[in-house]
């Protein structure tokens, strides 16, 4: 759809288009804004510019009538912190249209197909856990994160497109392509069975061990543990461009071997 607008004989200042654009969605279990700010801290320690500037939509589907009010003011600054920029609230009940139309945020409807995600649709949908008893949380707030592989693998069977983003607190699975400008990011290890030409990120909590395994490497940018490196088909070193390879993380420097 293209609307133009003309004055007269003057000509028109603007047009308007329709687009289609590929938004991260952060699917809301909590209101603890302790809580969320923790949570994207931890997301985004190991690689602190993986999401500047990346516009996201917070979806309150989820949040049960129990839960406390959305602080959207609180909300927006602290997503702002970590580089997200906060351009619309979808679903919930009455109240979360008229907080984010008070916090002059754009509301939008739920999605009217529940099942779209089994089907493949380009969502991308970044979980914020349920919180935890307060008493829970202080009495393991001291302890390390919990291992990767103590998190569910996730598993995506759908191509991952251009100005998506993907997050697992385990390991990570795609059966699909990764096309440029994609982006991967597991707390565990990442498996690619198709072509690789987004960036991937394992081990971002901090887990050294972690590896990327993929059939056809061409990624824009790789990374282990913080360590990063952005291959190219002209780099000597990246002999392997294109072929399936394992990538691991060995005194502070990345490998690329034969898989």
């Amino acid at each position: 759809m293209t609307l133009q607008l003309q004055t007269g004989t003057t000509a028109a200042a603007f047009k308007m288009t329709g687009s289609i654009y590929t938004l991260t969605t952060l699917e809301l279990h909590s209101t603890n804004p302790a809580d969320i700010t923790n949570q994207l801290e931890n997301m985004t320690r190991k690689a602190p510019n993986f999401f500047q500037q990346t516009p996201v939509v917070i979806a309150v589907d989820q949040l049960s009538p129990e839960q406390p009010p959305i602080d959207l003011y609180k909300l927006r600054h602290s997503l702002q912190q970590f580089g997200l920029i906060l351009i619309a609230v979808r679903g919930g009940r009455e109240s979360h249209k008229q907080d984010a139309i008070m916090a002059g945020i754009p509301w939008l409807p739920s999605p009217t197909q529940p099942d779209c995600e089994e089907k493949g649709a380009e969502t991308n949908v970044v979980i914020m856990q349920k919180s935890r008893p307060s008493g829970a949380l202080a009495e393991t707030s001291s302890q390390p994160p919990a291992p990767a592989a103590a998190f569910k693998t996730t598993l995506i069977e759908h191509p991952v497109r251009s100005g998506q983003q993907v997050y697992a607190e385990g390991d990570l699975v795609i059966t699909s392509p990764v096309s440029a400008g994609a982006e991967l990011l597991a707390a565990g290890n990442i498996h690619v069975y198709g072509p690789l030409r987004g960036r991937a990120l394992a081990g971002v909590n901090g887990n050294k061990d972690a590896r990327i395994f993929c059939l056809q490497f061409e990624a824009e940018l790789i990374s282990i543990n913080g360590q990063y490196k952005m291959p190219s088909a002209s780099d000597s070193s990246d002999s392997l461009w294109g072929g399936s390879v394992i990538v691991s993380l060995e005194e502070q420097s990345l490998h690329i071997k034969k898989l």
